[in-house]
């Protein structure tokens, strides 16, 4: 069950729909889609904020994770027009993403991100110089906004320590090959199931399953459950403020729901799941504005939703089966 947000949660989401909104209200009023990724490099870069008392080591996090995001979607744009070798380099990153520990947050996202960046050109949205300098002026804005959270409303909220988890890695603190490559061998096989059904964009499944797949122990399972529960409310609540809204109200609405992502994140993952889809969506609405939006495209986003997350399912019940009769074998 929910509970009213707390202090911290209020000002955090506030810093959410500040990053996000500012710049998604300026570009719709200029016209320029461009500010869209200003805002999802807010977006991320505040995702990826330890939240250290230290102000040089929060924004070297923020704007380094950033950077190897953008030098990911550079990297990217060199294969369009080479699928094969997309979906290889996807799962081969996967497999990297899927090693740390769930509690391994800042790398666990990073690794998402950066796969996430390499297809961007895959899901239809060009990867420009323009695009790199827009993500990199959302990481500054989300960084810069995050450090003066931290000078005039400050909290007690539980810091994240890249440099401990990246000594966690080094030491062999990971999830370990079996999921790794349980990971990248979904991603391909949903990727591929997606081009058999010819969907309109493939890279969405594999970055389904990137994102929805989770080892949790004994919760994995439940886990998932909620984040495919969610992702699919989520991409339905995104159809129907697409077909039904004015574009107009876009940033005001991602504003709104971005207010609640701390509080949903802290208590309820089934309903971060939910908000989070429906906010990334109606960025990526905007990006593609001119383009004539994402109505067009938005049936398959909830297509290709149902297959990577029919594949996860699959997936994580065979890991759990597994470690069950692994556990048997030995006692």
């Amino acid at each position: 069950m929910l509970t009213i947000p707390t202090k911290d949660d209020w000002t955090r989401g506030s810093l959410y729909a500040i990053s996000m909104g500012i710049p998604l209200l300026i570009g719709l009023g200029m016209g320029r889609e461009i500010s869209a990724f200003v805002a999802l490099g807010a977006l991320f870069s505040l995702r990826l904020d330890p939240r250290s008392e230290s102000k040089t080591y929060r924004t070297i996090a923020m704007v380094g994770g950033m950077i190897l995001v953008i030098l990911s979607g550079m990297f990217g744009s060199l294969l369009v027009g080479h699928i094969e070798l997309a979906i290889l380099a996807m799962v081969i990153i996967s497999f990297l993403a899927g090693q740390p520990k769930p509690d391994q947050t800042y790398f666990t996202l990073l690794g998402k991100f950066v796969a996430a960046a390499l297809l961007l050109e895959e899901m239809g949205i060009p990867a420009t110089i323009y695009t790199a300098l827009a993500y990199f002026i959302g990481a500054l804005l989300g960084a810069g906004l995050s450090i003066a959270q931290t000078r005039f409303f400050p909290s007690q909220a539980q810091a994240w320590s890249p440099d401990l988890e990246w000594r966690r890695l080094c030491e062999g603190e990971i999830n370990g090959p079996l999921y790794g490559f349980t990971l990248a061998i979904t991603i391909l096989i949903a990727t591929l199931t997606a081009h058999y059904l010819h969907a309109e964009h493939g890279v969405w499944v594999g970055l389904t399953v990137l994102f929805v797949m989770h080892i949790d122990g004994a919760s994995a399972l439940k886990k998932v459950w909620k984040r495919v529960a969610g992702t699919m409310l989520g991409v339905s609540l995104a159809y129907v403020a697409v077909v039904f809204m004015p574009t107009w109200s876009f940033p005001l609405l991602v504003m709104l729901t971005a207010l609640f992502l701390p509080s949903a994140l802290r208590q309820n993952y089934l309903v971060f799941s939910l908000l989070i889809t429906l906010v990334i969506l109606l960025v990526f609405d905007l990006a593609v504005l001119q383009q004539g939006g994402d109505r067009t495209l938005i049936l398959w986003r909830l297509f290709d939703t149902l297959i990577g997350c029919a594949w996860v399912a699959i997936s994580v019940s065979l890991l759990s089966l597994w470690k069950q009769y692994r556990l048997k074998m030995f006692f």
